[in-house]
């Protein structure tokens, strides 16, 4: 594989955006091997229940990852958040969302994030807690809306993952930095992550790639970052 290579995606995890507060809460996986696609909820839910949270109706029992949700194909709740190739800006909207393969459904929904106006739900590449960034990893920058004067960015900035040890709500936290002004931050999925490379003194890349047009969301800057 080339330095800059990055695999292909066969997880997703499952997020639900909490309409109160904006926040993100793990709510799922979303899983494929040869032949199978599988979903199954997070063990404890607890967070997201008081939130508000509902089972989702395509899955209304909560099925772990012992006992999960099997099916051939993509299962229509997350398939129907693809743009079917037949509409005439379909190639621009993929290209727009930085897909390389065109064809591939998880790629799909992990660059685009999945989100629609009608739901909450918004899906992100899987990594593990304890990955070392290997492969460079792409995240949407996270809670800008609730900055007070969040730093700019463009495509191409160079930006600065830097911890917030802090942080009221996660000493976990990872601020994207750019040019010494608060950007935005990690999302919730990445954050054990990058706290413990952080901590560990690994030297982490990152630059802004993309914006994406999405729902509700007109300010959504995309990172790519990179293990040096």
């Amino acid at each position: 594989m080339e330095p800059d290579a990055v695999p292909a995606i066969d997880r997703l995890v499952v997020v639900w955006r909490d309409p109160a507060q904006d926040a993100r809460h793990l709510i799922g996986h979303l899983a494929r091997t040869l032949g199978e696609i599988r979903f199954w909820y997070e063990q404890d839910l607890s967070a997201a229940f008081s939130k508000g949270f509902k089972l989702l109706p395509e899955f209304p029992e909560h099925r772990v990852e012992a006992s999960p949700y099997t099916e051939r194909y993509l299962f229509a709740l997350f398939a129907e958040r693809i743009p079917s190739q037949a509409r005439p800006d379909a190639r621009a909207m993929l290209a727009g969302w930085g897909v390389e393969h065109v064809d591939d459904q998880f790629e799909v929904l992990a660059r685009s994030g999945g989100i629609r106006a009608t739901d909450r739900i918004e899906l992100v590449e899987y990594r593990r807690d304890d990955d070392e960034l290997m492969a460079p990893l792409e995240f949407r920058v996270a809670s800008r809306r609730h900055l007070d004067d969040p730093a700019p960015l463009s495509i191409g900035d160079e930006v600065r993952l830097t911890r917030e040890p802090t942080n009221d709500y996660d000493p976990r936290a990872t601020i994207v930095d750019r040019s010494g002004r608060h950007a935005g931050y990690v999302p919730r999925p990445y954050v054990p992550m990058f706290a413990r490379l952080l901590d560990a003194g690994v030297e982490v890349e990152a630059k802004v790639v993309r914006r994406l047009m999405v729902p509700d969301d007109v300010d959504k800057w995309v990172v790519r970052a990179t293990r040096r």
